[in-house]
């Protein structure tokens, strides 16, 4: 979504209160006149703000809910020399970005996978606060329409790269007809502390307006490697 005054490609939808625990709460849920906001839903729905007081829920009612960029980036290299040893070790973090992650499940479909976090949703017997009802028809919208639900803190830290090396001493390597000899081993996307739920959180996007959506993107690879450098 572009608008003025808000961030390029913001997340726009509706803002949720939480779930309906029982049908008391879905008859107390009124906007300032006495009307029942969401009088279809049932116990287990999500309950969605009624963000211009019109006593429904509609295309109206959204507003931002997210922003795809960091408040700010950082990163850390490191680079140690000692004697014939070399290493090195470059860290990667991004902070205060939201991921929409509505976009890792076709919920216009009703037989995709679910992600492990279904285990958790409302039911009589799991009153959840967390994770609504599931139903193929979801009349309520709790999967269909876009929401601060789909919404997740994407900040992460990545160790991308991290190097040991060891140079042979000169005496050694010009006995074989060589300058220079030096044996090395590295791993790429070591380690990834993020609270994101998906696969990775380093999303990318297919353009200007598409940033920060996962569509199940396949995650960055750990990658080892161990080769040799040999200088004539």
């Amino acid at each position: 979504m572009a608008m003025v005054g808000h961030p390029i490609a913001f997340f726009w939808g509706y803002r949720t209160g939480g779930i309906f625990q029982n049908v008391e709460q879905i008859q107390n849920h009124l906007s300032s006149d006495g009307t029942i906001i969401q009088p279809s839903a049932v116990p287990g729905d999500m309950i969605f703000v009624d963000v211009n007081d019109d006593g429904q829920i509609t295309a109206e009612d959204r507003v931002q809910i997210g922003n795809p960029y960091p408040d700010f980036t950082t990163g850390f290299n490191m680079d140690l020399n000692w004697r014939n040893w070399d290493f090195n070790m470059f860290w990667y973090g991004s902070f205060g970005n939201d991921i929409f992650a509505g976009g890792t499940r076709r919920h216009d479909l009703n037989m995709p996978n679910w992600k492990s976090d279904v285990l958790n949703r409302w039911t009589e017997d799991n009153p959840s606060t967390t994770h609504p009802r599931v139903t193929i028809n979801d009349p309520n919208g709790n999967f269909t329409r876009p929401s601060d639900f789909f919404v997740e803190d994407g900040s992460y830290v990545r160790l991308r790269n991290l190097s040991l090396g060891y140079t042979l001493p000169t005496r050694i390597v010009q006995r074989a007809g060589a300058a220079r000899l030096r044996i090395y081993g590295s791993a790429q996307n070591l380690f990834t502390f993020t609270g994101y739920s998906g696969h990775d959180p380093e999303i990318g996007s297919s353009w200007a307006l598409d940033v920060g959506i996962d569509r199940n993107i396949y995650p960055q690879a750990r990658t080892f490697l161990m080769g040799i450098n040999l200088d004539f």
